[in-house]
């Protein structure tokens, strides 16, 4: 191995090595911002090794699950001995990278054999997913949510997909004076020391935002299309409720889902939750800047 990178996102290390010229410049380049020097051993929470063939394991084991999204689908399978080996594929059928994550989900390979754009969503795929598993159990949630910063503090809108939450974060930043966009699709909450806060990540959607930021979380709004505008503050099961789908696990691995159930009861104990129904207008922007100020959150 002749290349190997340094991260630091969400204040967790992790390194990526690859043999001399297999990852170019232009796949690496959302991770630039969270490059480190730093010595990553006995520090780190998990090294990815990443070659160019696709090995010849055959599909060994049980298929935990399978998940399907617009680029393509991701199998996951329990081996024997404990091991993790996750398949994606194109929307074709083609495999295009194949990921082998070991019991301690500390060390991984990843064989790569894909156009660049499936490369880039190998190797994004990869990380996030070995990011999730390794960092649960620091108190740490991946959320699919947009964020705004404001005055020095994160707020997380969540929801389904294609209820607004990108739009939602464009209103703040077009409407409410010296907003800023943190990240658009995958921000990482942590709790340190009994503060929320929330940090950028290489992983922004289709949005390229990659800041290398920490701030307190202030807020965190589920966004919910409506005729009109209205929000709600949520507690208790609610609140629960209204963040679990949003925070990424995987829920037969019972040590990292009561780990995110733990990180998320907390989260709620000290962040404010609403529920925000609304269009996707101004006033809605207005109006959940409004109630966040009135907690004092803002």
């Amino acid at each position: 191995m002749n290349d190997c990178h340094t991260y630091c996102v969400g204040g967790h290390l992790f390194a990526v090595k690859s043999q001399k010229g297999i990852l170019s410049e232009k796949e690496l380049k959302p991770y630039v911002p969270f490059q480190t020097h730093c010595c990553s051993e006995g520090s780190d929470i998990f090294t990815l090794t990443i070659l160019s063939e696709i090995n010849s394991l055959s599909h060994i084991g049980n298929k935990i699950t399978e998940l399907k999204d617009e680029n393509g689908c991701i199998s996951l399978f329990s081996l024997p001995n404990g091991d993790i080996s996750i398949h994606l594929s194109t929307n074709s059928g083609d495999e295009c990278c194949r990921l082998h994550i070991y019991q301690d989900y500390r060390i991984a390979k990843a064989w790569i054999n894909a156009t660049y754009r499936e490369r880039c969503y190998a190797i994004d795929t990869a990380l996030m997913m070995l990011y999730t598993f390794s960092s649960s159990k620091y108190n740490t949630l991946m959320v699919h949510a947009s964020t705004v910063e404001y005055d020095g503090n994160g707020y997380l809108f969540l929801g389904k997909s294609g209820t607004g939450k990108s739009t939602h974060s464009r209103l703040w930043t077009e409407h409410i004076n010296g907003s800023t966009l943190l990240n658009d699709d995958n921000p990482i909450v942590r709790i340190i020391d009994g503060t929320v806060y929330v940090y950028g990540s290489p992983w922004s959607g289709k949005t390229c935002c990659y800041r290398n930021r920490r701030i307190p979380v202030g807020g965190i709004v589920r966004l919910q299309q409506a005729p009109y505008n209205k929000i709600t503050p949520l507690t208790g099961i609610k609140a629960y409720a209204s963040l679990l789908p949003s925070c990424s696990c995987m829920k037969w691995n019972h040590e990292m889902a009561n780990a995110i159930h733990s990180t998320i009861s907390e989260v709620i104990e000290k962040i404010p939750i609403y529920s925000l129904e609304c269009l996707p207008n101004q006033d809605a922007a207005k109006l959940c800047f409004a109630e966040l100020r009135s907690n004092h959150k803002v």
